[in-house]
């Protein structure tokens, strides 16, 4: 019996109830619900809350002695949301029926009910407990499929922030909070000439789809440092490498585009260079100065043919690198962006700041203090001494 949907019967005269089971046993055949009914309605209140897994509907009397109908069906609806309510009540009964409309019950049911009405109206209210149910229950393995990607996304992800004694690296990332997982990606490698090479991207869109695309992407740049680790020096060259294997690997889905800084950095031989496409300027800062540096190159899989360029600075003792996606400084629905001046103001007053904290700077700049897309922000910091 336990999987027979259910349907309590609230009267405080047991004659009612009995005559709207007989009613509902002749509409619907004597084995289609389980019915319970109840004289109290407070002792019906505790029997649906919590429901029974198959309770999905409460038909109640209006005038009843403790508690009216009415209370009744908004305690029902507190407590179990999903479970539709019917009124009985006489036409009559307008200030009550205007209750029953602000709590928010179902339908009522006007006395003396026919069959055709109350069979109409326990269908609809079948209908209505079981496409919640299962509203209920995507909603429920969306929530744990968007959990599980997260997770898998942050062991793909996971990796030892290199430790040398010439840069200092701290990192911040908040996936969007909706969704637990999404696009941004980064990658951190030791090319064998020395120095350091910084990637971080962000695959257009959000949730499960850039996520495995940025696992992809993952997966294609371990095989390309594999077969040309000469390009972890060269961002341009590796900005044009990629770009290609994207235009192909992303020819099926033309909406994604891929943004991307590359960064290699060696402060033994005071070189940095960066490579943007899509992606905000990377901020260098010296003395608390900032400086945004950028190149003109397009997002990654839209071009096939496309030039990539880079930038060259000095990089001195004691100078930061800021990298970081667009989700630190855009809210798209507010059409809202951080502008560059504030950016700098930011970073200056607060360049000795760690990445988490920088952060938390730029919520307060953001609407409702609430980011609308993953953010990822990377601090370099050159620790080399230097020398007299």
């Amino acid at each position: 019996m336990s999987g027979i949907p259910e349907i309590v019967l609230v009267d405080d005269e047991n004659r009612v109830t009995q005559s709207l089971e007989r009613e509902i046993r002749m509409a619907f055949g004597s084995e289609e619900f389980r019915i319970t009914r109840f004289e109290n309605p407070e002792e019906a209140a505790a029997y649906t809350a919590p429901p029974p897994d198959n309770l999905f509907l409460v038909i109640s009397d209006l005038r009843m002695p403790h508690m009216s109908g009415s209370e009744l069906l908004a305690k029902v609806r507190e407590s179990a949301p999903e479970v539709q309510t019917i009124l009985l009540t006489a036409y009559s009964d307008i200030e009550n029926i205007q209750k029953a409309i602000s709590a928010s019950i179902q339908s009522l049911l006007f006395k003396p009910w026919t069959r055709e009405a109350l069979a109409s109206e326990i269908s609809k209210a079948r209908d209505i407990w079981t496409i919640r149910k299962q509203n209920n229950t995507l909603t429920r393995r969306i929530e744990d499929m968007l959990r599980e990607t997260g997770e898998f996304q942050a062991k793909l992800f996971s990796f030892d922030i290199p430790m040398t004694s010439e840069v200092e690296i701290d990192l911040a990332y908040q996936p969007m909070a909706e969704y637990g997982c999404g696009g941004d990606f980064c990658d951190f490698r030791t090319p064998a000439e020395g120095g350091l090479l910084v990637l971080l991207g962000d695959v257009t869109g959000h949730g499960t789809k850039s996520a495995m695309i940025a696992g992809m992407i993952k997966t294609g740049i371990d095989a390309l440092f594999s077969a040309k680790p000469e390009l972890m020096t060269k961002p341009d060259l590796l900005m044009n490498t990629m770009n290609a294997h994207f235009c192909k690997m992303l020819e099926a889905s033309p909406e994604t585009l891929v943004g991307l800084t590359a960064l290699y950095v060696n402060a033994s031989t005071k070189l940095l260079a960066v490579a943007t496409a899509g992606m905000p300027a990377l901020i260098h800062l010296r003395d608390g100065k900032p400086e945004a540096l950028r190149t003109p190159n397009p997002m990654l899989g839209a071009f096939p043919k496309a030039e990539f360029y880079k930038t060259e600075r000095v990089f001195l003792p004691g100078d930061r690198v800021l990298l970081h996606t667009d989700g630190l400084v855009e809210s798209v629905p507010h059409f809202f962006t951080v502008s560059e001046e504030l950016e700098n103001t930011i970073v200056s007053k607060n360049m000795h700041r760690t990445a988490e904290a920088l952060v938390e700077d730029f919520r307060m700049f953001i609407p409702e203090n609430h980011f609308t897309d993953d953010v990822t922000l990377i601090a370099i910091d050159n620790i080399i001494r230097q020398t007299t």
